[in-house]
């Protein structure tokens, strides 16, 4: 073997603290953009105390679909909200990962922030939905305002560090899922 072909064992020690430091720092930047799109999510977010009188009553059901395929894109919705809940927000809840102290509590809220704001935006889209379709409306349409109502001011809690509406949620989650299965219409649940 020639000399040329060996390399000096540390330059094997360089480069494995080279990667080290290019997954520090994608870590870093990741983390970065995920507080900046919370911080700028929240200036568009109004106070969990006051909410809309639309959002707390009852809408009305149309006789006609309003928009087109109401149900698949109710369907997507409910899948991508139950699945980011679940994921970003309800395990790491679960497995103590908002407790003060905990290994990763940061990122963890972080990362919780950030799915509570995609998965204000995809309640939002679901009750569209709903209100377009007069099945779904009459058969979900109750249950999907709690979630609404729930979700509205969940950033703003998660910040605070009151997780108490995080049962609520799960449970309306579970009950729109369940009511959806009864309807014919499975729900995958996804997560971005």
């Amino acid at each position: 073997m020639k000399s040329a072909d060996r390399r000096p064992q540390g330059m094997n020690a360089n480069r494995s603290e080279h990667r080290s430091r290019e997954r520090l720092l994608r870590r870093l930047v990741v983390a970065l953009a995920l507080v900046l799109a919370a911080t700028l999510g929240l200036v568009g977010c109004g106070s969990d105390e006051t909410t809309k009188a639309s959002e707390q009553t009852a809408f009305t059901c149309p006789t006609d679909n309003t928009k087109a395929f109401p149900k698949t894109r109710f369907v997507a919705d409910v899948g991508l909200i139950a699945g980011s809940f679940h994921h970003w927000i309800w395990k790491p809840y679960k497995k103590g990962k908002f407790t003060k102290g905990a290994d990763g509590r940061t990122f963890a809220l972080v990362k919780a922030g950030a799915a509570s704001l995609l998965i204000a935006k995809l309640t939002k889209n679901a009750v569209s939905n709903v209100k377009a379709s007069p099945a779904l409306c009459n058969s979900i349409g109750e249950p999907l305002q709690k979630l609404s109502n729930a979700v509205s001011g969940l950033t703003g809690k998660l910040k605070k560090g009151d997780f108490s509406s995080l049962t609520t949620i799960s449970g309306l989650v579970t009950t729109i899922t369940g009511s959806m299965a009864g309807s014919g219409m499975k729900v995958t649940e996804t997560h971005q």
